[in-house]
């Protein structure tokens, strides 16, 4: 109840509640089947999906991947492997690298960020913590493993 009160944040009674409209959804589920529905997504949305990295399971129906003016991944070559939101519906051509990718908005357009999760992205990001808890070891509850 505090973090609704401090937030301004509302429960929604379903998917289709808490996505239409939006300008923003983020997926994060290890669903088999997808979350929500392609007619629920409005155009100039961003949809953000970072669950169910396996080639046989996805969050997104196979329309809204072949409605999004552009599609970014982590890598393209990990996608075709395990992007089950993409090889089920059997669409690249708006798939690219994020690397790649020009900063715009289209308020027209749905553009859709897969995230594979590469492990190398998982090292930097423990590196980086690692690092800050060495430089920082009183920002740690336990400080006798952050030192020097």
């Amino acid at each position: 109840m505090l973090f609704r009160s401090e937030c301004s944040v509302t429960a929604a009674n379903s998917a289709e509640e808490a996505v239409r409209g939006a300008n923003i959804v983020v997926t994060a589920t290890n669903a088999k089947d997808p979350v929500l529905e392609s007619d629920w997504i409005s155009d100039g949305t961003l949809v953000n999906a970072m669950g169910s990295n396996v080639a046989n399971r996805r969050e997104l129906p196979g329309h809204l991947v072949k409605r999004a003016a552009l599609v970014a991944v982590d890598s393209l070559e990990q996608a075709r492997i395990e992007a089950g939101d993409l090889i089920l519906a059997d669409s690249w051509s708006n798939v690219v690298e994020l690397q790649n990718v020009e900063p715009h908005y289209d308020p027209n357009h749905i553009t859709i960020f897969k995230s594979i999760g590469l492990g190398i992205e998982d090292v930097a990001a423990g590196a980086f913590i690692y690092e800050r808890a060495l430089a920082t070891p009183e920002r740690f509850a336990d400080r006798s493993r952050a030192t020097r």
